[in-house]
């Protein structure tokens, strides 16, 4: 039963209903365009693919499948030792803040949703201060044995559809031009998500100067429709 509903159980994650939080972040996109840096697709685009390979396949990527390989054995310790270096790869306040402002809220809804007494002592754990998205997003998918190659991909989309849906209002673009973005950007969230299942944990990066300097400057900014 399980196995068929992995699609619905994706696509449930995934999609841009659940109150993860995710359409609340634009992962410094607003400071680029407030700045004028990016004010059209193009740019955007740019932007978008920039994020991709610097920030989620060199390193939340891996974390993300790591978590859903520690989700089958279930050792507490190694999932503490990967939360702990999902928080310090978090350069700027902002952005770890933001990670666990969406983890916290994705705990508290699945812990309700699933009943899973691993989920719930989580929960217990780590519920006043949250966990990292990409951490307990991968435990909760491998919970539901759901393959790693299908929750990287869902993972990647969800982020390239909540910054194109953050790009609709910056910019803006039209609801057609979003859809072939997102269309565009296929190739990308492919490889994307297969660097980030083949990348090891002892080679991560988190170095992207402009988008953390970006964050930092979006705490300043004058006018913020977003947190991030």
């Amino acid at each position: 039963m399980a196995e068929k509903r992995e699609l619905l159980y994706l696509m449930q994650l995934a999609g841009g209903t659940f109150p993860s939080g995710g359409f609340s972040q634009s992962w410094g996109l607003e400071t680029y365009v407030a700045e004028g840096k990016v004010k059209d697709s193009r740019g955007f685009e740019a932007f978008l693919k920039t994020y991709l390979f610097s920030a989620i396949s060199s390193c939340e990527g891996p974390i993300l499948c790591e978590a859903v390989r520690l989700a089958k054995d279930w050792d507490t310790e190694k999932i503490a030792e990967l939360e702990e270096l999902s928080r310090a790869v978090k350069v700027t306040k902002e952005s770890r803040e933001s990670s666990l402002r969406m983890g916290k809220a994705f705990l508290r809804v699945m812990a309700d949703i699933l009943k899973d007494t691993k989920i719930s002592r989580l929960r217990t754990l780590y519920g006043p201060k949250g966990m990292t998205y990409p951490v307990i997003y991968g435990l909760v998918c491998g919970r539901l044995r759901l393959e790693t190659e299908a929750v990287a991909q869902a993972f990647v989309f969800s982020t390239v559809n909540a910054l194109v849906q953050s790009a609709v209002k910056l910019i803006p673009l039209g609801n057609t031009q979003a859809q072939e973005i997102l269309t565009r950007m296929q190739p990308e969230m492919l490889l994307c998500s297969e660097i980030s299942m083949k990348k090891p944990l002892e080679e991560i990066s988190n170095f992207c100067p402009g988008l953390d300097i970006a964050s930092i400057k979006h705490e300043s900014l004058p006018v913020r429709l977003y947190m991030s």
